[in-house]
């Protein structure tokens, strides 16, 4: 009698642990944002939040101190708690009609008077800052800037500058002020570097007169599972037809197609859409940058890099403490998304993210050349510069041959030409056989 009672007592406190522990175990899922595997709205793959200040800051300040007869790049790494601060809550005046102004005109102004100068890495539509400036004409919105300027000592002198359509746009008074503006060029963390400007066919660019210095860097990675993604793009996992083909599933239903290939760990996305209608850039930047929300884990900073017009794809550039990663293909390092109005079209994305940075034996920093002879370099090659978009310092992404879970980032000079990135080494071999033919 008593361990019939016994028993009863026991496994009801069993049945009542079992239950503890199954809700424990899928509210720690739930915590975690696995995604769901039946219906209701998927939730977000990205684990990771980063803000619209982050992803569309500028990517280059240079200050033209021209009293003294210098011209500083001011490293954005150390600088993205100030935009964080200042870039949203301040405003700018009215924007006036735009003047033509020639690139070489437009060099010549900066170096008139001490001017800050913001760089962006590819045209900016005013729309996407509209909250920013007073009484934006609507017809502004898919007008596009790449670089704004304030003057150090009176701010309220402000204008945005077009280098693509070479148009100037100056700007009745703005609220900051030369004390703001000291928060950015006098901060401690600040790291500067003595820079020239290099015309090269019809844009300038600025290159360090110096040596620099780059650290190595090395990096746990992790390869995303396949789940974190699926249930984000199928709103029915029910009628998902899974096909395997080599090193690629492929994730099917009636409208999407979802590859995940397992050798490049590079996943694309595929949707049928029937609403095509036109999107203002604004628009299409703004849901790009959901997009990214959504679906990027990388850890470090991520940048808008540029935008195709033809395919209408918005692309995100992957950074390692302040330097953009590059890898052959960029499979490793690039995300493209295109979007209309109804969502989301096309995506790719790597799903290989760098989540842990390692201290490893060997050597810490790689010493380059400046970049005036990284220039002379490709000179002696090939005076013509035309093929040449920019030049900058970046890492590339090098697979560890002792541990596949390692990957090394390695500081090297690059050169865009026709859209892509390539190390400054290749580039000259590859100028050397155009031009020798062999």
């Amino acid at each position: 009698m008593i361990w019939s009672k016994l028993r009863q007592i026991l496994l009801v406190f069993l049945i009542g642990l079992s239950a503890f522990l199954s809700f424990q175990i899928w509210t720690t899922g739930v915590q975690q944002r696995e995604p769901a595997p039946s219906g209701g709205n998927p939730l977000p793959a990205s684990l990771t939040d980063r803000s619209f200040v982050e992803v569309f800051s500028p990517k280059k300040v240079i200050w033209h101190r021209n009293t003294a007869g210098e011209t500083l790049d001011i490293n954005t790494f150390y600088t993205n708690e100030w935009f964080e601060d200042y870039l949203p809550e301040m405003t700018f005046g009215r924007v006036q009609l735009p003047e033509k102004l020639g690139l070489s005109a437009y060099q010549d102004y900066l170096n008139s008077e001490n001017w800050v100068e913001f760089i962006f890495d590819a045209p900016v539509p005013f729309g996407i800052f509209e909250d920013g400036f007073d009484d934006l004409p609507t017809d502004y919105q898919n007008r596009t800037f790449t670089h704004v300027i304030m003057n150090k000592k009176n701010p309220g002198k402000t204008a945005f500058y077009d280098s693509q359509e070479e148009l100037f746009y100056r700007v009745e008074g703005s609220e900051y002020t030369e004390e703001v503006i000291n928060k950015l060029l006098y901060s401690p963390d600040n790291q500067m570097t003595d820079v020239k400007a290099f015309d090269i066919t019809d844009r300038f660019i600025y290159l360090p007169v110096k040596e620099k210095e780059v650290e190595y860097r090395d990096y746990l990675v992790e390869r995303l599972p396949n789940n974190l993604f699926i249930y984000q793009f199928f709103s029915d996992p029910s009628e998902i037809d899974a096909r395997r083909t080599g090193n690629t599933t492929r994730y099917l239903d009636l409208t999407t197609e979802v590859k995940i290939n397992d050798s490049l760990n590079m996943l694309n996305y595929l949707r049928q859409r029937s609403d095509m209608d036109e999107m203002t850039f604004s628009d299409r930047l703004r849901n790009s940058y959901d997009v990214l929300n959504q679906i990027e884990n990388w850890t470090e900073k991520v940048h808008y890099q540029g935008y195709s017009p033809k395919t209408n794809e918005v692309i995100f550039q992957r950074y390692v403490q302040g330097y953009p990663v590059y890898s052959y293909q960029q499979f490793e390092s690039v995300i493209e998304i295109a979007v209309v109005e109804s969502g989301l079209t096309s995506l790719q994305v790597p799903i290989r993210v760098a989540q842990t940075s390692l201290s490893l034996t060997g050597e810490k920093a790689k010493t380059l050349p400046s970049g005036e002879d990284v220039l002379n370099q490709i000179k002696e090659i090939n005076p013509d510069l035309s093929n040449i978009t920019d030049i900058r310092i970046g890492l590339t992404w090098t697979e560890s041959k002792e541990d596949e879970r390692v990957v090394h980032f390695e500081p090297d000079w690059y050169v865009e030409s026709k859209g892509s990135w390539i190390e400054v080494t290749r580039f000259i071999e590859a100028q050397e056989v155009s031009i020798n033919g062999f």
